[in-house]
């Protein structure tokens, strides 16, 4: 550890890489290769009449030709030695056995060193600077290859290979010059003056020895825009602020900072501090691009600066700054602790949270420099530091490693493990014939094992997982006997698959990690026993493992996972990667991403539900239909009351036809497993939300509480202690619990938010149950309805009725009585509906005075509703002419869609001509309208003339062609009386309702 906070140090790692620059950090020994003049010479040997080839082509530069031929005579010339070694350079791709990014390009410098000299050489790296080889593609030779002159503006694909030809061998050479003695150096440096004749020879003498910083400076102040190779080129060559300002206003493309090795080690060592902020820029854009950041990040630190560490402090939010803060701690621990220090006493969040837990968790410095540095820190800095285990108590204590799984502290991608292999029986069809009596495990084994053993897929995976549960349990003993049934074969395989290691189910290759990806700033994940948080190692295993889960298939260690650590922090894990991977906001689905959605449906919970679903419905609206339509399988995925209901909720509400569509077959779906109707499985996706027998919940502050209740609309509230109704729940004080009343806080808005989701569907389905006549058997009326903690409260503000014409209320305790306030009882066999007022005649008015006299207020028009009837001539025709001609705007048209009627189907040019209702009976009441609806822009015909009202079978739905038209004398009275109120409404814009 260096003592000198103030000092500069190269790490090893990249002196390993670093282009030295005189005077500077020494770079990698350098010896020369014996075997380079002899290995070069083979070359030149093996591509001669290639090399022939190109300096007899008339079109080769005469100068250029004329010194390699020199060369070969055996006259040493520096330009033609770069002359062949651009020339073996273009021929290389072509070579048997070439590997791309291997080639010994840098074998020439030693070659020209051992042979003729460093200033030889020297002058050769320059000249090979100069040199194009045109001709040549992507590993071919093309016709009438040539020489010629390298421009610096030059835009070079690089099939020629001069580029990387000329970046090793000058590298080779500019590191022999670093060390060299003064007197060669002097000589180098003239021999080089004496050819910066171009800018790509000034190029290449300034990155030779960049100590001439007038070249340099020269060089910075009249760049062109260059490609990457030459631009990397300038950033290994720069050496002081002056030189780095000026590339700044000229130039773009720093990203290459970060670019091949070498290039910034070399510019930090050559610039040091100034080069701080483009750093920190660079790292913030590799970031936004999806390329890792982190050697930018470290190179902050290492600039041992309060500026660059502060630059590192203040990107504590951001991926990867946390490994980079901790590594510069360790070298510079005294920076470390005040500045985080300083962070942690007045920076923003949450970058002072981050700073607090850096400081207890990970910068240790010895007490006795902790002591010596205390004083010195801000008033407000100095309590935070010595009092960092309270200040930092909102983060758990990490668990120690050694304590931990093998699974979470040495997975099994990071270590040498078995091949793990599936083997296939194929064949094998379902035993059913068994012992008598046998137990149902038995049975269930075997319906298992041709499962298990058979085609991979999804069905064979969870066979294989549930055997494995069987086997954890009750060993492998019955398994392997049950799987002798099946045959020799088939136990053997069994036998295999019981002894596989189910962590070693690996894919090929591992996912490509997410540059996002980054433990530090995730959520903490608690160990279930005693409240530890995972180290970050541990938490990265996880989201790991969740990389390469599928849907399907869910990786094994995950179990292991769930069974040690807390539901709710691995829930918040799933939500913040969700957050991170950014998924939410692009419009395409995204395969690489689509772990995060399994990860949402393998660890969310209801709050991710909650979350989750406004997203899901977003979605469609910028062009994200298949993710939403993902988004409804992971509400399935971690399923419970609160995913189904919200499920249920996006079939019935959510605005994109084709998402509510998805989302009822999958309803329809789980009714069908369920062996239930849609509409039986609608009325059971209601949560109790945990209330009380009494439909309340009780909000506990501690010295104080509170009562929630709903009112008919099921908009809660609360009453306090004396009784007093209060429309919101107030927020906690300061003498209230510490614990009991923030928990009961947000207990109270997450009830607002589910109750607010499931409160408009239930009433419209009440609604429609009483228009549509819909019954209920009395147990499911009473489990469903009455003795719902929540649906009661709607239940007792509605009259209800038999099939048989007896009407009773729901009392406050349950009890059912008639409109004479006695006891009502139900025969078990009746079935019970919502009584619409042409059920009631001549009770109606009793029944209102009843519900006035107890202040029951109803949550849609039932006692007051008005009433419609057809006129005989209605009821004898097809068709209401009472409403033709009438001319309504579009938007009242579209309207009625969420009341029940539907746009019909887009004809011509995608103009949809009606709207429809579907009644009971197959029947559908359609209003055809001219001009039309255009589909995706409504307001084109703003407004609409209706040509006819119809009834018609429902085959024709949507369709102006007469499909079947029926007369409306088939219409029971109330369904006539609905059918009228909706056509009154559209034609006169007012509510009859109420």
């Amino acid at each position: 550890m260096p003592q000198n906070e103030n000092v500069l140090v190269i790490p090893d790692d990249w002196r390993a890489v670093l282009h030295p620059r005189r005077g500077g950090t020494r770079g990698p020994a350098l010896e020369v290769d014996d075997g380079a003049v002899h290995a070069v010479r083979q070359w030149v040997k093996e591509a001669r009449d290639e090399i022939d080839h190109l300096l007899g082509d008339p079109r080769s530069g005469g100068d250029l030709a004329g010194a390699a031929r020199a060369h070969l005579r055996g006259e040493p010339n520096a330009r033609g030695a770069a002359v062949i070694a651009a020339s073996l350079a273009a021929e290389w791709p072509l070579r048997a056995g070439h590997v791309y990014g291997e080639e010994p390009f840098s074998t020439f410098a030693d070659a020209w060193i051992a042979e003729h000299g460093l200033v030889f050489a020297a002058a050769a790296a320059v000249e090979l600077s100069g040199v194009f080889v045109d001709g040549y593609g992507w590993q071919e030779r093309k016709d009438r290859c040539h020489l010629r002159l390298r421009r610096l503006d030059e835009q070079d694909p690089g099939y020629n290979r001069g580029l990387d030809c000329l970046e090793l061998v000058a590298a080779r050479v500019r590191g022999f010059l670093a060390v060299a003695d003064e007197s060669e150096y002097r000589r180098a440096v003239d021999a080089l003056g004496e050819r910066r004749l171009d800018g790509m020879r000034r190029l290449a003498a300034a990155y030779l020895v960049p100590a001439q910083t007038a070249w340099v400076d020269e060089l910075c102040a009249a760049l062109p825009r260059l490609q990457p190779h030459t631009w990397m080129m300038v950033l290994r060559t720069m050496g002081t602020a002056d030189q780095l300002a000026t590339l700044l206003a000229g130039q773009s493309g720093w990203y290459w900072l970060n670019g091949r090795p070498g290039v910034l080690p070399t510019a930090v060592e050559g610039v040091g501090p100034a080069l701080a902020p483009t750093l920190a820029t660079v790292a913030d854009e590799e970031t936004e691009t999806g390329r890792d950041p982190y050697e930018l990040l470290r190179a902050l630190g290492l600039l041992a600066t309060d500026e660059a560490f502060g630059l590192l402090v203040d990107r504590l939010d951001r991926p990867h700054v946390h490994r980079a803060v901790i590594e510069t701690a360790r070298h510079f621990p005294r920076r470390a602790l005040r500045l985080l220090g300083e962070a942690a006493a007045s920076g923003a969040a949450p970058i002072s949270s981050y700073a607090v837990r850096l400081l207890r968790d990970h910068v240790a410095p010895p007490p006795g420099l902790t002591a010596a540095l205390v004083p010195g820190l801000s008033a407000r800095a100095r309590e935070v530091v010595e009092s960092i285990g309270e200040t930092a108590a909102r983060w758990a204590p990490e668990a120690p490693a050694e304590s931990l799984p093998r699974l979470l502290a040495e997975p099994p991608w990071t270590r040498e493990r078995p091949p793990f292999t599936r083997v296939t029986v194929r064949g094998l069809q379902p035993l059913t014939a068994g012992q008598p009596k046998e137990p149902e495990g038995r049975a269930q084994i075997r319906a298992l094992i041709p499962v298990a053993l058979g085609k991979v897929g999804p069905q064979r995976f969870r066979a294989e997982t549930a055997l494995r549960r069987i086997a954890e349990s009750g060993g492998d003993g019955e398994i392997l006997e049950v799987a002798g049934e099946y045959g020799t074969k088939a136990a053997k395989a069994a036998r295999a698959l019981l002894a596989a290691d189910p962590l070693d189910d690996l894919p090929a290759e591992m996912p490509r990690r997410p540059v996002w990806q980054d433990p530090y700033i995730l959520p903490q994940v608690l160990l279930r026993e005693d409240g530890r948080a995972l180290p970050a190692d541990a938490v990265d295993h996880i989201v790991t493992m969740l990389s390469i889960s599928k849907p399907d298939k869910p990786y094994a260690g995950l179990d292991v996972v769930r069974r040690i650590c807390t539901p709710a922090s691995l829930a918040a894990l799933a939500w913040r990667l969700f957050e991170l991977s950014g998924l939410r906001e692009q419009s395409y689905a995204v395969d690489d991403g689509d772990w995060v959605l399994t990860a949402l449906g393998l660890f969310g919970d209801d709050e991710i539900v909650r979350r989750f679903t406004p997203v899901i419905h977003a979605w469609p609206g910028d062009g994200g239909h298949a993710k939403a339509v993902r988004g409804l399988d992971v509400l399935i995925a971690i399923g419970g009351d609160v995913a189904l209901m919200h499920l249920h909720d996006t079939a019935t509400k959510v605005r994109y036809p084709g998402l509510r569509r998805k989302a009822q077959e999958r309803v329809d779906a789980l009714a069908e497993d369920l062996g239930l109707t849609p509409e039986q499985l609608g009325d059971r996706l209601v949560p109790d939300f945990g209330l009380d027998e009494r439909g309340e919940l009780f909000l506990d502050y501690g010295p104080r509480g509170f009562t929630a209740g709903f009112d008919e609309r099921l908009r809660p509230y609360v009453v306090d202690g004396d009784g007093r109704r209060r429309a919101g729940l107030p927020k906690p004080g300061v003498r209230d619990d510490g614990e009991l009343a923030p928990a009961a806080h947000r207990r109270f808005a997450a009830l607002k938010k589910d109750v607010r989701t499931v409160a408009d569907e239930r009433l419209r389905r009440f609604e429609r149950a009483m228009t549509a006549q819909h019954r209920w058997s009395v147990p499911d009326f009473r489990a469903l309805i009455v003795d719902h903690p929540l649906v009661r409260h709607i239940a007792r503000r509605l009259v209800w009725i038999t099939e048989e014409g007896r009407a009773f209320r729901v009392a406050e305790d349950r009890s059912l009585a008639d409109v004479q306030d006695d006891e009502a009882t139900l025969a078990e066999t009746a079935r019970v509906g919502v009584a619409h007022p042409l059920h009631l005649s001549g009770d109606l008015e009793a029944w209102a005075e009843l519900f006035d006299a107890y202040e029951i207020n109803q949550p849609f028009p039932q006692l007051g509703r008005p009433t419609h009837a057809l006129t005989e001539d209605e009821r004898a025709g097809t068709e209401l002419a009472r409403f033709h001609g009438v001319t309504v705007p579009v938007g009242r048209l579209v309207g009625m869609v969420p009341r029940g009627w539907q746009r019909g189907s887009a004809e011509d040019n995608g103009i949809q001509f009606n709207v429809l209702r579907e009644l009971p009976g197959g029947r559908a009441l359609a209003v055809d309208v001219d001009p039309g609806i255009v589909v995706g822009d409504i307001g084109y015909w703003p407004e609409q003339r209706i040509e006819r009202v119809r009834l018609c079978r429902d085959a024709g739905l949507g369709r102006r062609a007469e499909a079947g038209p029926l007369r409306f004398s088939e219409l029971d009275a109330i369904t006539a009386s609905e059918v009228l109120a909706d056509l009154t409404e559209l034609t006169t814009g007012t509510s009859v309702r109420g």
